[in-house]
């Protein structure tokens, strides 16, 4: 046998180990299998929203997280970890958790922030140092939001996920696709990637 061959039988091996297969995954993983449990709270995409934390998903999405801390210029603060590419099953994405932390803990990581940037807008952007954002890894997930890379279409939302329980269309046009009994707030984007975003049940109040 040629090295060539031993050399592409190595790296097809390899491509095995990394590629996502349909059967090396759970199937309630994929987001149109979200559900809410008897005490309330949203169980999506491996997660349990408000209990399980930011390790939980470097143990099942990878460990490429960039965490940093947000000051909108209304004054509002948010923790906030990114993977920038994530398999959730076979489905190719992007992933943004929101953490929960107490204003008081979050004035604590921003007076320790190790770098401040302010954009256009006026929001300010916090890189922390090494040990915070190392503890971060160990408060909950208040919410999680998929960016995937391929956009779906109605056919497709409604084939997978079922019927929303409401929507609603701003005057920019994107379209708010609500799933209560997924604890799913779906964006559709003309033009963009859709957003899938998770939250607790108290933020479908009314919806």
């Amino acid at each position: 046998m040629s090295w060539v061959i031993i050399i592409s039988l190595v790296m097809f091996v390899i491509l095995l180990n990394i590629v996502p297969q349909g059967r090396d995954y759970d199937r309630a993983i994929l987001p149109w299998n979200a559900t809410v449990n008897e005490q309330g709270q949203v169980l999506a995409l491996g997660l349990t929203l408000n209990e399980s934390t930011l390790r939980e998903i470097s143990q099942l999405y990878g460990r490429d997280i960039e965490v940093k801390l947000f000051e909108l210029p209304s004054g509002e603060r948010s923790a906030e970890a990114y993977l920038h590419s994530a398999y959730v099953g076979t489905i190719h994405t992007a992933l943004v958790a929101k953490l929960n932390l107490t204003p008081q803990q979050l004035d604590e990581y921003f007076a320790r922030g190790a770098r401040i940037t302010v954009s256009k807008q006026g929001a300010r952007e916090v890189l922390l140092n090494s040990q915070d954002t190392l503890d971060l890894f160990n408060y909950p997930i208040g919410e999680i939001t998929m960016v995937p890379r391929r956009r779906l279409t109605a056919e497709a939302i409604e084939k997978r996920f079922g019927a929303p329980a409401s929507i609603h269309t701003d005057d920019d046009g994107i379209a708010y696709w609500y799933f209560p009994d997924k604890g799913l707030e779906l964006l559709l984007l003309e033009g963009s990637n859709d957003i899938l975003r998770f939250k607790p049940l108290a933020a479908f109040n009314g919806k």
